[in-house]
C-alpha cells in the first residue's frame, strides 16, 4: 500500500520577510558585535588598536558570510532570531569592556 505524501504547508510571507531581515540585518549586527568584542579582547591583550581592528574586520567578513548562510538554512525561525539577538548582545557587551575599564 502506497503512503500518501502531503504537500508541505505554505510558508507565509511574514516568515519570509522575517528570515530575510534576519539574514541581512541580524547577521550583520551579530558579526559587527563579535568584531567589536574581538577588537576589545585584543586591545585588552595589549595589541595595537589599528592592528586589532584590521584583523577583526577582515575576519568579520567571513563571520558575516557564515552567519548569513546559517540564517538562510536554519530550520526554526524563532530560535534563529533569538540566537542572533543573543550573539549581538553578548558581543556588544564585551565590546564595551575597554571603555568601562579605561583601556580605550
Amino acid at each position: 500500500m502506497a503512503k500518501s505524501v502531503s504537500a508541505p504547508a505554505p510558508v507565509g510571507a511574514g516568515k519570509v520577510v522575517v528570515r530575510v531581515l534576519a539574514i541581512v540585518f541580524g547577521a550583520y549586527a551579530a558579526s559587527a558585535a563579535v568584531v567589536a568584542a574581538g577588537v576589545a579582547a585584543l586591545i585588552l591583550a595589549g595589541v595595537n588598536k589599528s592592528d586589532a581592528f584590521t584583523t577583526c574586520s577582515i575576519l568579520g567578513f567571513l563571520l558575516y558570510t557564515g552567519l548569513a548562510l546559517w540564517a538562510a538554512a536554519a530550520p526554526r525561525l524563532l530560535q534563529l532570531v533569538a540566537s542572533l539577538l543573543l550573539i549581538t548582545a553578548v558581543g556588544a557587551g564585551i565590546g564595551f569592556l575597554p571603555a568601562l575599564i579605561g583601556g580605550a
